[in-house]
């Protein structure tokens, strides 16, 4: 006779908010005193757990990283804002939904997203994880813009592929950086980068 492997739901509830506990703490820590500065103990003492649970329940510092980066990419508010980006039928507005879904993303993820950015380069695993992550959002952006052509809303001659690459320098990670550097606020930011789409893609 097979046994079947017992499980718990209440410890692996236990655990998935541990990680959770875990991964808010890193965020915090990486977003205020940089990666480098930020040690696992750190972690471990904010996330009030000990260091040998971070690393088993996550791994060090690369993984933490690669963690967060995971996590914001899953964020619900952005398969919501899909979801209603396929319902529109009018291109302006299918830019404006992108814009908003996109901006309220930039802020629910932001320490993610900076935390991300600041590190590219800084170990393989999080180089992996970011390319990911871009080729994830690029995918999502060529969704929307198969819903402009499916719609007729794009400039004549103007195809999915080159759609997908507009939509990618106005709504890819850097563009809300850069503005929310010089001081916009997010709304600012979001309309002014939806207009720029608008005029780049949509018909008159």
């Amino acid at each position: 006779m097979t046994t079947r492997a017992y499980r718990s739901p209440r410890r692996e509830q236990a655990a998935a908010e541990t990680r959770t506990a875990i991964l808010d703490a890193a965020e915090k820590l990486f977003a205020a005193n940089g990666y480098a500065a930020t040690t696992v103990n750190e972690v471990a003492v904010a996330a009030t757990v000990g260091p040998n649970t971070v690393y088993t329940s996550v791994g060090g510092k690369p993984q933490l990283v690669v963690a967060l980066i995971e996590r914001a990419s899953a964020d619900p508010l952005i398969s919501a804002s899909l979801d209603e980006i396929d319902a529109l039928t009018d291109g302006a507005e299918i830019i404006k939904r992108l814009a908003a879904g996109t901006g309220a993303t930039r802020r629910s993820q932001q320490r993610a997203v900076a935390v991300m950015l600041d590190n590219l380069t800084t170990d393989p695993l999080i180089t992996e994880a970011a390319e990911r992550t871009a080729a994830l959002l690029r995918q999502r952006l060529h969704r929307t813009a198969a819903r402009l052509t499916a719609v007729r809303a794009l400039r004549d001659g103007t195809t999915v592929a080159r759609a997908t690459a507009i939509l990618w320098f106005y709504f890819g990670f850097t563009p809300w950086r850069e503005l929310r550097d010089l001081g916009w606020t997010w709304k600012e930011t979001e309309r002014w980068l939806a207009e720029q789409a608008i005029n780049a893609l949509i018909n008159a």
